[in-house]
């Protein structure tokens, strides 16, 4: 976008936009993406919004990145803060999850563990209210209200804060809310990270201001923006040497959901008694009240979960392994991931560790390629912090995958694509020998 000028001798010249200019127009475009996608109420056609806008946002990020560096830090939340607003305006685009989040909440603020019954359990009927089991309807808008929940114990308490000072006619309102709040917090915290390392906070807008972001955390309400905030604040302990807090962060991270827990391995060899063994200790803490009160209830529907996504006899995950028999795909994931794990661990003295943090938690989302995008929350935030933007190309791979869920070709080509973008960057990077990013503080 340029526009001409003449100059003292009659020639015209192309004139480039302001860098403030490229940032306000990037700002009214992502906005007006965001306010399109809203609508879009039939799945399909929000699933192909939602992909399209993440693509623009690409665009818009290539052409911003010389005014990037240059944006302030309350410029940037401004910025995050505005982007959440569309997805507060309308119920969850996507996803039926926060509704389970919801009534997890308010069971547990009525004194009963959240392990123990599934919603439709006759124990619970005194519980039940007209927003989520809607009058005349058999199925209440709790999604697999026959099971016992999945979410771990921290991920409980979390619900349970909303819970407790949302009320009950608002509905997710609360935890979208809440949300928000926490990606323009983990937006400033990843800022005070990429500050404290040497590079520009404005970067920090990879995240926050990303329609995906908004779409999964300010409409859709998923906990993952919890275990994302967790993972930045993991971060910034690390480049303060601050070991045990950052182990602690990890097993709160864990207990929001499971995954951040494949990042042990990064911590092995480095302080492994202050932050591999606090991670496992914390997140044992949080289940510990719960295996006291219900047993093995506390695994919930996570075996369930795990069949019926088809991870258990491989016919619908590991896209990129699908030239394999069905049967195989699970053995040979599980292979790929635990070589990966080993790698991380023998190069973890040695490299910078939120590059190893990102490559390993990016490897085990391109070996598994999971259904729904807001699974990718936490790892963005370790995209960031590392400075590896190729894998931010995963944001637009889960989206295809998604929009393409019963298609295993077109999962296999969407995740491929972002797989050769990244060895490709990655080939580039080593050939120009240019070094790793940097961390301070003895990590």
């Amino acid at each position: 976008m340029t526009s001409a000028a003449v100059d003292a001798h009659g020639h015209t010249r192309a004139v480039r936009p302001l860098p403030s200019a490229r940032i306000l127009v990037s700002v009214l475009i992502i906005l007006g993406s965001e306010l399109a996608i809203i609508p879009l109420r039939q799945l399909d056609h929000a699933r192909l919004g939602v992909l399209v806008a993440v693509l623009l946002f690409g665009a818009l990020g290539v052409w911003c990145r010389c005014a990037i560096p240059a944006l302030r830090p309350p410029v940037v939340v401004a910025i995050v803060a505005l982007a959440q607003i569309p997805g507060l305006l309308a119920r969850p685009l996507l996803s039926d999850d926060s509704y389970r989040y919801v009534w997890d909440g308010r069971v547990q603020l009525a004194g009963i563990d959240p392990y123990r019954y599934p919603p439709l359990s006759p124990a619970l009927a005194r519980l039940r209210d007209p927003l989520l089991f809607p009058p005349g309807s058999s199925v209440p808008l709790i999604n697999r209200p026959w099971v016992h929940t999945i979410y771990p114990p921290i991920a409980e308490l979390w619900f349970t804060l909303v819970a407790a000072v949302t009320p009950w006619r608002a509905g997710v309102l609360g935890l979208q809310l809440g949300s928000a709040v926490a990606v323009v917090i983990t937006t400033v915290m990843i800022g005070r990270v990429l500050s404290a390392t040497g590079s520009q906070p404005g970067w920090s807008l990879a995240y926050g201001a990303c329609p995906a972001t908004m779409v999964e955390a300010a409409n859709g309400a998923h906990v993952d923006v919890l275990a994302a905030l967790l993972l930045v604040i993991m971060g910034w302990a690390l480049i303060g040497g601050r070991h045990r807090l950052a182990g602690i962060m990890l097993g709160l991270a864990g207990g929001v959901k499971l995954v951040p827990m494949l990042l042990l391995p990064v911590f092995v060899r480095r302080q492994p008694l202050r932050t591999a063994t606090t991670s496992v200790v914390t997140l044992a803490a949080g289940y510990l009240p719960h295996l006291l009160a219900v047993g093995g209830l506390v695994l919930g529907y996570l075996p369930g979960y795990l069949n019926e996504e088809g991870f258990e006899d491989g016919r619908r995950r590991f896209a990129l392994l699908i030239l394999l028999p069905d049967r195989a795909r699970l053995p040979v994931a599980l292979m790929i991931a635990a070589a990966c794990a080993v790698v991380a661990m023998v190069r973890s003295r040695r490299d910078p560790v939120l590059v190893t943090c990102c490559w390993l938690y990016g490897a085990a989302f391109l070996v598994a390629t999971p259904a729904y995008p807001w699974y990718l929350l936490p790892f963005m935030v370790l995209v960031v912090l590392a400075r590896r933007f190729e894998w931010l190309t995963l944001w637009p791979a889960a989206y295809f995958g998604y929009l393409h869920d019963h298609d295993a070709v077109l999962q296999t080509i969407g995740y491929g694509a972002a797989l050769v973008t990244i060895l490709i960057v990655a080939a580039l990077r080593r050939s120009r020998g240019r070094p790793d990013w940097a961390l301070t503080g003895g990590v």
